[in-house]
């Protein structure tokens, strides 16, 4: 075995990351690493004026309408438990008469969305509707709309899976809920798709947008954002218009006497010291960012699909071609364990995928992988004809070999 890995889990987090990243990161570290906000000296401008950089840097990514509404995270888990408890910790705060609300999700869902809807849904604080996905992982606008209550206050619904790799059409999505009820909030968790794909927040009409800063953005891990629209929170806004309670309480370096949060975004939903190095690089990261490299990872991925396609024990789940979906492929071999699998390529090819359940578990059930899970593999940008074909060959080999 070779000492060069070969990396096929960037669903999960990208490698190897742009050598501006790094060189961003050291810099920040030796030049700029004060602590942002929270001093008028010039290390503390220096790191806020990052924070800046990359508000600005994210909110032309997904054209926000102002790089206010761009609220920095430790990564598109806390973006989506920031939406989700805002947005009902709000709702039950301004409703004196007892209403219990309603909130619709989907099967393809994150275990970052269905665990913290879980955990108010099983205390009985909220109803919630959880809509059914078909083989290939695709959610029915129409089944959100027909599942929509007077108590409706919020959707959520990934842009695209991140077993399947299937892409959801959002902006039609959001067309059809508009169509129904115009003031239910709508949060797209984009974690797997943003980087690769264009996002337009004002032209689909999202509220909510949650995005991970180490995916497809190829930035460091602990960075990513959520982008809060005028629905969610007005631009003249105050405690009692704002859909979005802030669970997260502290310092903002804006505003320092009193016990309120202030009520002007960002820092009415930002509170303690941001991942300043880690947004240095992700602002390298965005700015390496081009077409190519996505092009070059889905050809890869159509590389991977014509290989398995010949495997007569390999199971593709999900849509048939590259088209529709995301650099990411889930596959079984028959009568092989999707984990025993992963631990060999691994310990006898040093070929690193992804073995099991991936966090989605209401798609396994969904498409049979309940139990046992799949074989996840996500080239990336730094992936190779070569390398692909290694792990074909490996494959092949494994797909040989006694089941037991």
């Amino acid at each position: 075995m070779g000492n060069e890995i070969i990396y096929l889990d960037n669903a999960a987090t990208s490698w190897p990351k742009p050598d501006a990243v790094g060189a961003a990161m050291v810099d920040f570290l030796a030049t700029k690493a004060g602590n942002p906000g929270r001093g008028g000296h010039t290390l503390s401008r220096e790191a806020s004026q990052v924070l800046e950089q990359a508000r600005e840097k994210l909110a032309k990514l997904v054209n926000a309408p102002a790089t206010e509404r761009m609220i920095l995270t430790h990564g598109c888990t806390d973006a989506l438990n920031l939406a989700i408890h805002g947005v009902l910790r709000s709702a039950m705060q301004s409703c004196s008469n007892g209403t219990r609300f309603h909130v619709i999700t989907s099967a393809i869902e994150h275990n970052a969305v269905l665990r913290t809807l879980h955990c108010y849904a099983s205390n009985n604080l909220i109803d919630l509707t959880i809509i059914p996905c078909d083989a290939q992982g695709l959610v029915d606008p129409q089944g959100i709309v027909n599942a929509c209550t007077p108590n409706t206050i919020l959707v959520t619904i990934s842009h695209a899976s991140n077993v399947l790799g299937t892409i959801q059409d959002i902006e039609h999505t959001i067309k059809t809920i508009r169509a129904h009820n115009e003031h239910i909030l709508v949060l797209v968790d984009a974690a797997q798709t943003a980087g690769h794909f264009p996002i337009d927040v004002r032209a689909w009409d999202i509220d909510l947008l949650a995005l991970a800063g180490h995916k497809g953005l190829r930035g460091p891990t602990g960075t990513g954002a959520l982008y809060v629209g005028p629905r969610a929170y007005p631009e003249t806004c105050n405690c009692d218009r704002a859909r979005v309670f802030c669970q997260r309480r502290g310092g903002t370096g804006s505003m320092a006497p009193g016990l309120e949060m202030p009520t002007n975004l960002p820092d009415a939903l930002e509170a303690g010291t941001s991942n300043a190095v880690g947004f240095a690089g992700l602002n390298a990261a965005i700015d390496a960012l081009c077409h190519e490299v996505h092009k070059h990872e889905m050809a890869m991925t159509h590389r991977i699909l014509e290989g398995l396609h010949t495997i007569p024990t390999a199971t593709i789940f999900g849509l048939p071609t590259i088209e529709g979906r995301t650099p990411v492929i889930l596959f079984n071999l028959d009568g092989h364990n999707a984990r025993e699998v992963m631990v060999k390529l691994d310990k006898h090819h040093n070929i690193a995928v992804r073995g099991g359940i991936h966090c989605a578990p209401l798609l396994h059930d969904a498409i049979g992988t309940c139990t046992a899970g799949g074989i996840r593999v996500s080239p990336g940008s730094g992936t190779t004809e070569s390398q692909i074909d290694l792990f074909l060959d490996a494959i092949k080999a494994l797909a040989a070999q006694p089941t037991s």
